[in-house]
């Protein structure tokens, strides 16, 4: 099997997992805080290692993004990667729907939380801090995730496991304000399908959950070079000769 598509299967079915997974504990339980948390933190521990060695466990367009920036993939893999996430993303959300009896109406879609409310009502700040608080918990998730996948400082085998335990602790101050995004694909695809029911809540703000998390993992991928910028440096600098 060609290796690229090998890749696309992999984040295709991983993402498939995740939502279907996690969005599945939040609206099971109500979206219980520890609960969901957890929920997304597992399933991003158990992919990483099922999937991991063959695409890299992205199964997030934002650390996609970040990825293609510090050229650990390319800008051809990133299109095939991001597609895969979507697709595999709107079958996880149609997994659980049939699982929930064909109840399309609430499918775990990104809303900003009353915290972020002018009481009942959202006005302009609202919208500002749902976006500033995805950026910062993309940029911290993702940020995390190119510090332990780095190859030079050797924590590989730990990847999974910190990845999926940063993920769980953005959610815990996430969900009460934005519901945690921090992936596009992820949040795309229940807000599609629970605008079928009338349930635009999601949808009508989709551009906070695609644009802020992308933002979040740019950003992550140029902090992360600008502070390590001068060790890799270092490194490639050849020695002077006596």
């Amino acid at each position: 099997m060609n290796t690229l598509l090998k890749k696309a299967l992999a984040e295709c079915f991983g993402t498939c997992v995740l939502v279907f997974v996690a969005c599945g504990v939040a609206v099971a339980t109500g979206c219980d805080l520890v609960g969901t948390a957890l929920a997304f933190g597992l399933v991003i521990i158990a992919m990483a290692y099922c999937i991991g060695n063959i695409s890299g466990c992205h199964i997030n367009p934002a650390v996609s993004l970040a990825m293609a920036i510090r050229k650990e993939i390319t800008w051809k893999e990133f299109c095939v990667y991001v597609l895969s996430q979507v697709v595999g993303a709107f079958l996880g959300s149609l997994l659980l729907a049939l699982c929930l009896r064909g109840h399309f109406e609430a499918l775990g879609g990104n809303a900003i939380q009353p915290a972020l409310q002018n009481g009942n009502e959202l006005d302009a700040w609202s919208y500002i801090s749902a976006f500033l608080v995805e950026v910062l918990l993309t940029l911290i998730f993702v940020f995390a995730i190119i510090g332990v996948t780095d190859k030079k400082f050797g924590n590989g085998k730990l990847g999974g496991l910190v990845i999926g335990l940063t993920l769980v602790l953005v959610h815990l101050l996430g969900l009460r304000l934005t519901g945690t995004s921090v992936n596009p694909a992820r949040s795309l695809a229940p807000a599609v399908l629970q605008a079928f029911t009338g349930n635009t809540t999601s949808l009508s703000q989709i551009w906070i959950w695609i644009l802020a998390p992308l933002a979040g993992g740019a950003l992550a991928a140029v902090l992360y070079s600008l502070f390590f910028k001068k060790n890799e440096e270092a490194k490639e600098e050849p020695k002077e000769e006596e």
